[in-house]
């Protein structure tokens, strides 16, 4: 089922939306840059006991062609999670399938939950979730194993700086300093804009990776509004172990998004195995 979504969502950008480019075409610029990567593979998932994934919101893109959603994440008192796998499933009016996360070829860090503290809120942003017709809601759950070693607090930012984009609309960037002990596979840098209480934007950028104390600038681009509060979240994807997040090379390719990547140095921590989602 979810081949088919992907190849109508594909036809239907072709046919109709000739020279656009949206933030999956530009994710799928920088795949096809970096060279292959691997492909999920078939893994059974199912909701780990004592985690809460909450989709607060779903916001298209102005082609109609992609959606970012905002999960919330919420764990039990003594239940931790560490790059766990996660899927979020777009619907429509009728509550039919129209997006997913889990597709061939996804890279690692949109099908990850960086980490989630137990007794914590934490929030989940995919913005390049392919569309193949109009979106109403989503479901969303992490899969995997209650993670038992120390985790590590977010990493530190700047105030998000918002500039206008004549190609692809409003960006954000930030600089990200490694705070932690130890180095940060596969940062996730998300931000959410919200209008009060309503959630009317948001976006994600990455970094390869860095060292203890090491900083980078990243820049990534607004799906939805990029007027409000802006919230900037950009947890930790490795424990003072260094379990969790692997080297990019590790994970089966370059893990980038549409934004610009920076890798602070070359050094690497010890290779994790990342858990793979089911294809239908």
């Amino acid at each position: 089922m979810r081949a088919i979504l992907l190849l109508l969502a594909l036809a239907a950008c072709a046919a109709l939306f000739a020279g656009c480019e949206s933030t999956f075409d530009k994710a799928a610029k920088a795949r096809a840059a970096a060279g292959d990567v691997e492909q999920v593979v078939a893994v059974d998932m199912t909701q780990l006991g004592g985690i809460t994934a909450e989709p607060l919101a779903v916001i298209p893109s102005a082609d109609g062609l992609t959606a970012a959603v905002v999960v919330k994440v919420t764990a039990a008192p003594g239940t931790s999670v560490l790059w766990a796998p996660i899927e979020v499933t777009v619907l429509d009016a009728a509550g039919q399938e129209v997006g997913t996360n889990n597709i061939p070829g996804a890279l690692p860090i949109l099908i990850h939950l960086a980490s989630t503290a137990g007794g914590t809120t934490a929030y989940y942003v995919n913005d390049q979730i392919l569309l193949s017709g109009e979106p109403a809601s989503a479901t969303a759950l992490v899969g995997g194993k209650a993670f038992a070693g120390t985790l590590l607090g977010d990493l530190s930012t700047t105030p998000v700086a918002v500039a206008a984009d004549s190609d692809y609309g409003d960006s954000w960037t930030t600089t990200v300093t490694n705070t932690t002990s130890v180095r940060q596979e596969q940062i996730v840098v998300q931000v959410i804009v919200r209008d009060g209480d309503t959630i009317v934007g948001a976006g994600t950028a990455n970094i390869d990776g860095l060292d203890p104390g090491a900083s980078a600038d990243v820049t990534g681009y607004f799906i939805g509004s990029s007027k409000g509060t802006i919230e900037l979240f950009a947890p930790s994807s490795n424990a003072a172990n260094g379990a969790g997040a692997p080297a990019p090379a590790a994970a089966g390719g370059v893990a980038s998004t549409e934004s610009s990547t920076v890798d602070a140095t070359t050094d690497s921590s010890s290779e994790v195995p990342t858990m793979t989602l089911q294809i239908n």
